[in-house]
Formats: structure tokens, C-alpha cells, sequence
């Protein structure tokens, strides 16, 4: 279960790395505002169950699995410093752009923080993909 939940985390960021940020590029930016503030609102409250759900499981290999310890640390501090990069750049964008809608900000202004968002989608990535890719390697020598 963590395995999965962690590629759902990471093929939403992929997504958003690879077809995401080109698209969003041409869009307008009361269009891309719009579009980005729904879909961070909605994330925000579904996209958590996975992210625990990662933790959780990856927690429990740590724990009942001496003998893959090291495999289970090092995704779980890659999941860890994916959630400190969120909580510290994400999340203030998303609440940003979500308020930014509600009230009728500029949406030129949101552009800027779009950018900001993007900015950390490679390294997001590349951590869920470390974690990922030891959790894996960790279950293939538990088995």
C-alpha cells in the first residue's frame, strides 16, 4: 500500500512537471488562476490520505523489518524532506491561489506564484522517485 500511494503522489508531480507546466504556460492567467485554485483546493484535501498512507506504511517496514532497515529509512527521509518542501513552499501557494480566487485578486499576480509552485516539481519528484525506488528495493529483499 505505501508503494502505491507513493507513485500516486509522484505521478500527479510528474504529470504537473511534464504536460502541466507547458500548458499552463498558455493559458491565460485569469484561465490558469482559475483552473489552479480549484484544483489546489481539491488536492489539498484529498491528496494527504496518500501522503499518509506512504508515511504509515513505510513506518511499519522500518519497524518489522530489520533486515531492510536502511532501504526503509532512506525512503522514509525522502518522503519526510518531500512533506518539509511541500508544508514550506507548496502549501502557502496553494493557499495564495485559492484565496486569490475567492476574493478576486489579480491574476496576473498568480502567475508569479504558479512559478514559485513549479519551481520545486523536480525536486519533489526526484525525492518521491528515491523513495519510491527504495521502498521497492526494500520489499523485493523482505520477500
Amino acid at each position: 500500500m505505501a508503494c502505491l500511494s507513493i507513485a500516486v503522489v509522484l505521478g500527479a508531480d510528474v504529470f504537473f512537471t511534464v504536460v502541466g507546466r507547458t500548458a499552463l504556460a498558455r493559458a491565460s492567467d485569469a484561465a490558469m488562476l482559475e483552473v489552479m485554485a480549484h484544483l489546489h483546493a481539491v488536492a489539498d484535501r484529498r491528496m494527504p490520505v496518500f501522503g499518509v498512507a506512504g508515511l504509515v506504511g513505510t513506518g511499519l517496514l522500518l519497524a518489522l523489518g530489520p533486515q531492510v532497515r536502511v532501504l526503509a529509512a532512506a525512503s522514509l527521509a525522502a518522503q519526510l524532506l518531500f512533506l518539509a518542501l511541500y508544508s514550506r513552499f507548496a502549501k502557502p501557494i496553494n493557499v495564495q491561489m485559492i484565496s486569490a480566487l475567492r476574493t478576486g485578486a489579480e491574476s496576473h499576480a498568480a502567475r508569479a506564484l504558479q512559478v514559485r509552485w513549479e519551481s520545486i516539481l523536480v525536486y519533489r519528484s526526484i525525492l518521491l522517485g528515491i523513495a519510491l525506488c527504495a521502498l521497492l528495493l526494500a520489499l523485493t529483499k523482505e520477500g
